[in-house]
This record gives C-alpha cells, structure tokens and sequence, in this order.
C-alpha cells in the first residue's frame, strides 16, 4: 500500500514538471517572435527611412513654396516658448515670495528659545517696573535685568519705543508687556522703577510739544505716586538738557544750567528739570527713595532711524552715500556714551545710597564736524560729502559732562571706545536698511540665545 502511494506522489510530480517545461518553453517561443517582428519592423523602417532620403537627395533639390513660411512659423513658436518660460518663472518667483512670507509667519508660532536667564530665589527676586522700556535706552535695560533673574513689567504706548525691541522676552514667564500711557494713573505691584518714559530725541519731542511736558510732569506724579503707595525706589531718567546751552564747561552736577524757558526745546528741558523738582519734593515730603541720573547723548543698536539726532543721522547718510548734513558751523561739541555704559551706570546708580543727581555719560568730546568724518571713514566705500546747514535754534554749542560724581560713589566709568561703539552702532543700521520681511525674535541683543525657557 505504501508503494502505491509513493508511485502516486512520484507520478504527480513528474505531471508538475513536464506541465511547468512546456509552459517555459512555449514562452520562449512566443518571446523570440516577438523580438524577431520587432527586428523586422525596425529594418523595415530603417529601410523606408533611407529610401525617403534617397528620394529626396534625387528628386526634391529645389525648396517646397511653403518652407520660408514654416520659417516663420516656427520662429514664432520659440518665441512664444520663450515668453512661456520667462511668465513661469515670474509665476514660480511670486510662488517662493509668498511661501517665503508663509514661512515667517510659521516660524513666528514656534515656541521660543530665550536668552540664559540666571534663577534667582524668591528674597533676591525683584519685580521691577520699566517705563518706556520699549524704547532704545529701556529694550537695553530690560535685557540686562531679566539676564539677572528679575521679574520685569515694561509699560510703554509706542510713540517711540517698538515692540520689536524687546519681542523676544514675549511669552517669557519673569517679563510682562502693558500697553499703557504713564499720563494716566497705573495701579501695580512693584520693587523698583526705572522712570525712562519721553521721547528724547528733538524731532520727536518737538512734534507733539504738549505731549512731553505732560509726560514728564504728569506721568513722573503718577510714577512717584505709584513708589509712595507700593514703598518702591524710583530712579528717574532726567538728561544733559537741563543745563541748557551751558556757560560752564564740562557740566558738573552743581551748574544749575542756562535755558530757554520758551524756546522749542523747553518741552524737553523744562519738562525734566520739573521731573527732577518732583522727585526731590516727594523724597522730602512723602520720604520715597529717589536717584536722579542726568543722561548725557547716548547711541548704539535699536536707536531709531528718524532719530534726528548726530549719530544715527550721519550713519544713515553715509551708508546711502548721500550728503553728510553738519548744522551750524560744526564747531559745537558732543560727548556720545554707549548705551551699554548707560545701562550699567543705570544699574550702579539705583543698587547705590547716593541720592543726589549724578551725570552719566562720556567725558570724551568730539566736534561735530569731526564726527562726521570719523563716521564716513567706518562706512567701507562711503562716497559722501561733509556741507554745513543752517543753525539749529537753542542748539547748545558745548556739552562734555563731569563724571567726578559717578566715578566716586557709583565706581562706574564708561569702557567702550567710541570706535567701537559707532562700528556696532553701523552695522545695526546696515542690518535695518536690508530688512526687507519681518522675522520673528530677530531683534538685536547683546546676549547670545542658547537655552529654551
């Protein structure tokens, strides 16, 4: 029985080959036709081809009437190509525009890498609030302090200051941006306050004149009301202006200053020697702890394009090649302060005991015709040309401050050349004039970003 089913399985076995070489071969077969007719074809029409040419060499040497007219035909067929192509690619262009704008908005919605921002303990921790901390003295001292591991409010209306100055602190958890103008009364908890709330350059404070007096008086109350009720230290941002045009020189703190009660910068320097009156009547009365720093002219990064003033007006001249505008004779003097050396005499003055005001600024003086030549020879290529405008009103011809004070009890001096200090200042201005979209956390900072928060 077992036999039997062997001869079976065998008998089967032999059925499945000899089925599977026939099917092989009979494909062979079929394949080799196939590829013979295909020969075939091809020869043939090889043949057929050589032929024709044979024909036309023998038989056809003069042109067919058509053929200039398939000329032109075809001349007009590639052009129409070509105007094909040149719409595709501005079609393809447009295309990469507008998924290059797509993509700055996306990127825009990416969580955030902050600075390094150093963890501080909940008695070492202050808050501290930052007016016009939008602005290009206060961005700067908002970076430094949230770096330190303060909690920081910044509250400012944008007439000057732009939120790009401080965009990438947005959704950090020690930073808190109000929208507000100090005009009107604000109700916050707060440790410190730098007052730095007024627009400071001329063109600006002289366009809404009104304006900057009430921002220096009525919003310095309301700052000084907020440290009363809340026991914060207040430390106000006056400036060089106070001294007028001065009849002493360098400025110490104790010249009580040569100004113009109703010129058109007394918006600016009568509004902050009122600031100053302020602060010292509510230190007497009302026993708030107070420091006064009298800013002197101070540059660098996020200053404003139409800032108006010297620095920023020669560098946006000279990199344009366009004339380099001297006002007046270009015999009057300016020392210009780095705002980093700002910042950090900011810092000394408010962690001191002194409480008297104190001149922060550059002793270093230049003219003005000088720096208008040290500017155009740091811009590689600059082809412009130095002219005199006429005299601008009130303008003060000297100003130099005497930093005695802040050298004695705040052990500040400044450290950046003023070489420098105008290089980086330059190459701010050249990064703004080549912005062409909006990138987000694209702001300039001192302080490399590393670490996400």
């Amino acid at each position: 029985m077992e036999m039997i089913r062997q001869s079976l399985k065998f008998r089967k076995t032999v059925t499945i080959v000899c089925v599977l070489s026939l099917l092989i071969l009979i494909f062979l077969i079929l394949r080799q036709d196939q590829i013979n007719s295909t020969g075939n074809v091809r020869q043939n029409q090889r043949i057929d081809k050589e032929f024709q040419d044979i024909a036309y060499r023998d038989f056809n040497h003069r042109p067919k009437k058509n053929d200039f007219n398939q000329n032109i035909l075809k001349d007009m067929d590639t052009n129409k190509v070509a105007d094909n192509s040149k719409q595709e690619l501005a079609e393809a262009k447009a295309r990469i525009e507008l998924l290059e704008k797509k993509l700055a908005i996306l990127e825009g919605r990416i969580p955030q890498k902050y600075p390094d921002v150093k963890y501080l303990g909940y008695k070492e921790r202050k808050r501290i609030l930052v007016t016009g901390g939008a602005g290009f003295v206060g961005s700067h001292l908002v970076d430094i302090l949230m770096t330190q591991g303060h909690e920081v409010i910044v509250v400012d209306n944008f007439f000057t200051g732009r939120k790009r100055n401080v965009e990438h602190w947005f959704g950090h958890r020690n930073f808190e941006m109000i929208h507000h103008d100090i005009v009107n009364p604000l109700y916050i908890e707060a440790d410190e306050i730098y007052h730095l709330a007024s627009p400071a350059s001329p063109p600006h404070y002289m366009q809404n004149p009104v304006k900057t007096i009430k921002t220096n008086t009525l919003g310095t109350i309301n700052m000084l009301g907020l440290a009363r009720r809340v026991g914060a230290k207040i430390l106000i941002a006056s400036t060089s202006e106070v001294y007028g045009d001065p009849m002493v020189h360098p400025q110490p703190e104790s010249y009580w200053g040569h100004v113009n009660p109703i010129g058109p910068r007394a918006c600016y320097d009568e509004g902050k020697r009122v600031a100053e009156t302020l602060a010292y009547s509510y230190a007497k009365q009302e026993n708030v702890s107070v420091r006064v720093a009298r800013i002197f002219n101070t540059y660098g990064p996020r200053m404003h394009v139409s800032d108006g003033r010297v620095v920023s007006n020669f560098i946006m001249q000279a990199i344009q090649n366009l004339t380099i505008t001297v006002y007046g004779n270009g015999k009057q003097t300016r020392s210009f302060c780095y705002v980093s050396d700002l910042v950090d005499g900011l810092l000394a003055l408010m962690a001191s005991s002194y409480t008297l005001p104190v001149n922060i600024g550059n002793p270093v003086e230049h003219t003005i015709e000088e720096f208008a030549v040290i500017i155009k020879n740091l811009v590689p290529g600059c082809r412009s040309t130095v002219a005199t405008g006429a005299a601008v009103e009130d303008d003060p011809q000297r100003r130099r401050p005497d930093i005695t004070l802040a050298e004695t009890h705040l052990n500040w001096s400044p450290k950046i050349s003023l070489q420098d200090g105008l290089q980086r200042t330059i190459d701010y201005f050249k990064e703004e004039l080549s912005r062409t979209t909006f990138y987000n956390n694209q702001t300039y900072m001192d302080v490399k970003v590393k670490s996400r928060h």
